[in-house]
């Protein structure tokens, strides 16, 4: 059976490090699936950690998986399967473009990556099976360099994007962040430039409700404690830890979310650290921060786009660690907010020299108390940032397939 008048949509989102594409791909699906326009959702990834955050309605397209390494020397991508790395991307590219060519949908939005993970959406982006293509954006993207480079640079992959891509639409807030400025973005490209506010929505519930939701008392002073996804966190909870157990006798309790990513010795090792005191809980994996993060005294969490913009949902006093090894843009994301009084940010290194156990209670003892709300999705039908339907946008890719660019991850 088929729905006749349902809008399709296709959702690609690689694999990652963490979930932080996985929950912004699922609140992009939510948000279309509330306009009173009919949609039909399918969902193309190698992530496999997070998947239930995605509407029942998202059809999954489960391509094979590869285990993802923020290494100081480059990425490690490691195949999940007993394949050779260019087996593995072969077979997704493959299946990608199969089922592309069948699907042939109105609209194919790309989560950061234009060119999907060593090319695999080229051969169905070319080919012209999606009506229009959009490329959804965190907000801040790589270094100078690298994104004139891999994104709109003249001399880089810039005029094959904007060929292939009608519209970037870029899931912040041009009053924190203006990409055009920063990256210094062709006008053309600038002009396809749509922000749609951090992915989020105001939390209203109070804290004192939220602390009942959560069985929390209202003289309890709790620390939450996440990482996203988490892998390759070890060290972060480690010294962490060591500045929970020093600052022990500022609160009562907390809850530690280690993320379904984090490795399972130091899932073990965390675990231990912990066994004897019962009013710090370990869970691998919270569906709901967000009363957590509302009710709690501090909130200490990763610098990625998806729970900064969290942050600003809760009004969380809260502590960012940008965790990222070898890419700049949680740095510049924590520091931004940071300079508007949003957060406090930690940096790595500072982190895992002991900065955190100062920052803890500086944190208890002057929480912030701050409303970034503004600068969240504002709460209109997500579908009025597409092209091609009611209120969105003309396509503005050409119809000439251009030359492919030099491949690799982006």
């Amino acid at each position: 059976m088929t729905n006749t008048g349902a809008r399709t949509i296709a959702l690609y989102w690689h694999n990652g490090r963490s979930l932080g594409h996985t929950s912004r791909t699922a609140k992009v699906a939510q948000y279309l699936l509330r306009s009173p326009q009919p949609y039909s959702i399918a969902g193309i990834t190698g992530a496999y950690r997070g998947l239930d955050l995605l509407p029942p309605e998202v059809d999954v397209i489960k391509i094979p998986s590869f285990a993802n390494f923020d290494d100081p020397d480059g990425w490690n991508l490691r195949a999940r399967l007993a394949m050779d790395a260019e087996t593995l991307h072969q077979a997704r590219t493959d299946l990608i473009t199969a089922f592309l060519g069948h699907y042939r949908p109105e609209v194919l939005m790309s989560d950061h990556i234009p060119r999907g993970t060593d090319d695999e959406l080229v051969p169905a982006l070319e080919a012209r099976y999606a009506t229009h293509a959009v490329l959804s954006l965190r907000g801040i993207l790589l270094s100078k360099e690298k994104t004139a480079r891999k994104y709109f640079g003249m001399h880089g992959r810039g005029p094959w994007l904007l060929d292939h891509y009608c519209q970037f639409n870029i899931h912040t807030h041009p009053e924190v962040f203006d990409l055009a400025d920063y990256y210094d973005i062709p006008p053309e490209a600038a002009g396809r430039l749509h922000y749609t506010g951090y992915l989020a929505e105001p939390y209203t519930l109070p804290p004192d409700q939220a602390r009942a939701q959560i069985g929390v008392g209202g003289d309890e002073r709790l620390i939450v404690a996440a990482m996203g996804g988490g892998q390759g966190a070890g060290d972060i909870w480690r010294a962490l830890a060591t500045a929970l157990r020093e600052r022990r006798t500022m609160f009562d309790r907390a809850l530690l979310v280690t993320g379904p990513y984090l490795e399972p010795a130091d899932q073990r090792a965390l675990a231990q650290l912990w066994e004897d005191d019962p009013f710090v809980e370990i869970r691998t994996y919270e569906p709901d921060l967000l009363p957590w993060m509302r009710a709690c005294d501090v909130f200490v969490g990763a610098a990625g786009s998806n729970m900064l913009g969290e942050v600003l949902a809760t009004g969380a006093n809260a502590i960012a660690i940008p965790r990222q090894v070898r890419e700049s843009e949680q740095l510049v994301h924590a520091r931004r907010l940071d300079e508007l009084g949003l957060l406090r940010k930690v940096d790595l290194p500072d982190a895992l020299g002991g900065a955190l156990t100062g920052a803890v209670a500086v944190a208890l003892t002057e929480p912030l108390s701050p409303d970034g709300t503004r600068y969240l999705w504002d709460g209109g039908a997500y579908d009025r940032h597409l092209p091609g339907g009611p209120g969105g946008t003309a396509c503005a890719c050409t119809t000439t397939p251009a030359t492919a660019a030099v491949g690799g991850h982006a």
